[in-house]
């Protein structure tokens, strides 16, 4: 009887499958039918072939695998309808563009009869409203567009999790099968399996065990990992830069083992050299607490799609330090480096968008930074992004700047607050890099768009006048202090020079 049940649950999934589809896809009969039925084949196989295999597995045990497996294909097929709400959405602001379009082109045609000045004022009133129709033709086109590589995306996903559920299965009965010897090869192949293990599992647990354990208080009490020179991290990095798949394993194993940690360089107010912001980075550690700089995993965490989980401590940590200083703190803000993918994310960014809503009070102090090359070339609509968090009061930093040719008011209406230029392209690479204006009057040009100009990577005590000698009021680099790890100490001394 159970067998029956569950079978006509599948067909009834593969019917609203193969219904949605042709509904809001737009998909052809014969093929949403075709897609319908091999849904059902695969998932009636799959339970048939386990089924009979598993006889002398509790009925229990069988129903909680089914319950997991219907579940996530639950969710899968709740998402695909969420894009299809989506894309309905889209076609409804489509068709009221078209009528808006059709009522301009009438009174375009002369509709209106000959007014003299009026009709001519009417009519340039009229063709600035097409003008923005069509500019709002061609992001809903884009947002479409969008939207379905999102749904074909979400297809090739449900596809891959039917798949994965029938090996899964597969591999279950099989290992109730000849479970004793299973246990004895494993013991056997543990020490040699324990890193590859985890490079080839699910990306879903360790996200959730990280967005968990980052919530709660840094509070380790441990020895500050010694941070050397950048100079001579360099030319370590280039002599001996460790292979990238054991960079994978490090990367994973901080992860799990929360080992990510936030690190803090001052930003300082010229000449009086006071604190002003900080600067928030990520540092791995090893289990013997050596330091893993960005330099080392950033590639390997952008290419295996990593980022999300490292700027979620970073972002959390930074909430959590921003929480505790006093409102007369001589700390206004905390940078915080967030990547771009992150930020293009379909699963973190709106719960990106989400926490920060939760902590809106903090959009005075806290600044997400970004840097130029990465946001180069992106569409309208993945700049969207930056519109959401703006919204909710949060500000951008720009970083790595290379080149000055660059659009400052529409950085401004992006919500952008500041801009960081290196000590070197300032002070001697300006017109090289582009910029219309020197540098003594990059400060109060960048002021005009209401932006805010930090010189960072300051190192040498002599630059430090002509910095003064231009205006320059904020400025970074090893010079005024070097990233320390945030840590109950870091905290103690800044509390106890804001008392004083």
């Amino acid at each position: 009887m159970l067998d029956v049940i569950v079978l006509i649950a599948m067909a009834v999934t593969a019917v609203a499958f193969a219904a949605g589809l042709m509904v809001h896809s737009g998909i052809a009969l014969i093929p949403s039918v075709i897609a319908g039925a091999s849904l059902y084949l695969v998932m009636a196989a799959s339970y048939l072939m386990i089924s009979r295999q598993t006889k002398a597995t509790p009925v229990t045990t069988r129903l909680q695998e089914l319950e997991e497996a219907l579940e996530i294909i639950d969710s899968d097929l709740q998402r695909i309808d969420r894009v299809e709400d989506d894309v309905a959405r889209l076609d409804l602001l489509t068709d009221r563009v078209e009528r808006l379009d059709q009522a301009v082109s009438t009174i375009r045609t002369g509709d209106l009869g000959a007014g003299g000045s009026r009709d001519a004022e009417l009519a340039a009133a009229f063709e600035q409203v097409h003008a923005r129709i069509e500019g709002l033709r061609t992001d809903l086109e884009g947002e479409a567009r969008n939207q379905r590589d999102k749904m074909a995306g979400d297809l090739r996903a449900l596809e891959g999790l039917i798949k994965h559920l029938s090996r899964e299965l597969t591999v279950t009965a099989a290992a109730a099968k000849g479970q004793s010897e299973m246990a004895q090869s494993e013991m056997e192949a543990a020490p040699m399996a324990s890193s590859a293990g985890f490079l080839s599992a699910s990306r879903t647990e360790p996200v959730q065990e990280i967005e968990t354990e980052t919530f709660a208080v840094y509070d380790r009490e441990a020895e500050e990992p010694t941070l050397v020179a950048e100079e001579a991290v360099v030319r370590a990095a280039a002599e001996d830069s460790p292979p990238v798949g054991d960079v994978l394993a490090v990367l994973n194993d901080a992860i799990e083992g929360g080992r990510v940690d936030l690190y803090l360089q001052p930003t300082v107010t010229l000449p009086e050299r006071k604190l002003r912001y900080y600067e928030g980075f990520t540092r791995l550690r090893t289990p013997s607490d050596e330091v893993v700089l960005p330099r080392d995993y950033l590639p390997v965490a952008e290419r295996e799609r990593l980022m999300p989980i490292v700027d979620n401590v970073l972002l959390v940590k930074s909430v959590q330090l921003l929480r505790r200083l006093r409102s007369d703190s001589r700390v206004k803000g905390v940078f915080c480096n967030i990547s771009v993918q992150s930020l293009l994310d379909p699963d973190f960014f709106p719960e990106l968008v989400e926490f920060m809503e939760e902590n809106s009070g903090l959009s005075e102090s806290l600044v997400f930074e970004v840097s130029q090359p990465a946001i180069v070339g992106l569409t309208r609509g993945e700049l969207s992004c930056f519109d959401t968090l703006g919204a909710l009061g949060f500000g951008f930093s720009l970083d790595h700047v290379g080149d000055l040719d660059v659009d400052f008011a529409g950085l401004r209406d992006r919500s952008f607050r500041f801009v960081k230029i290196d000590a070197k392209s300032f002070l001697h690479d300006m017109k090289e890099k582009g910029a219309a204006l020197p540098a003594s009057d990059m400060k109060a040009y960048l002021e005009s768009f209401d932006l805010k100009l930090i010189v960072e990577k300051v190192e040498d005590e002599a630059d430090v006048g002509k910095l003064i000698d231009y205006g320059v009021e904020l400025a970074q680099g090893y010079l005024f202090g070097e990233p320390k790890a945030m840590s109950p100490q870091l905290m103690r001394e800044l509390e106890s020079a804001d008392a004083a």
